[in-house]
């Protein structure tokens, strides 16, 4: 809370990191589908209120929240299950670089979303 931006982007994906390493199990169960009671949960909704905020912050078109939500989502969750399985693990440098890499790249693109709702 309180950040925007790159700032809000990077606590927002470092907090899903620290999760991810902190609790390996939780995490791969929330990588299948939910059930509708868990999507129309308050901790679901509250995770949905986070992520819309922190895009809404790069001034991304209402209609561009769910694709930019879908990239967003699929470069932490498939940086995250590499690391986790050990797909990074055979080269230098350490992932805590490519992580950051990533969220800078994520950064950029957000910054340069197009805002006429072409594709």
């Amino acid at each position: 809370g309180g950040r925007s931006g790159r700032d809000a982007l990077i606590a927002l994906a470092d907090a899903h990191r620290d999760y991810a390493r902190q609790f390996p199990g939780r995490w791969a169960a929330l990588q299948r589908p939910a059930a509708p009671s868990t999507v129309n949960s308050e901790a679901a909704g509250h995770l949905v209120a986070l992520t819309l905020a922190m895009l809404r912050g790069y001034q991304l078109p209402e209609a561009e929240l769910v694709h930019a939500t879908r990239l967003l989502g699929a470069t932490i969750n498939g940086f995250l299950a590499l690391e986790a399985s050990g797909g990074f693990g055979h080269r230098e440098p350490a992932t805590d670089v490519s992580w950051r890499r990533a969220l800078d790249a994520l950064d950029t693109v957000f910054r340069s979303w197009p805002t006429d709702g072409k594709s």
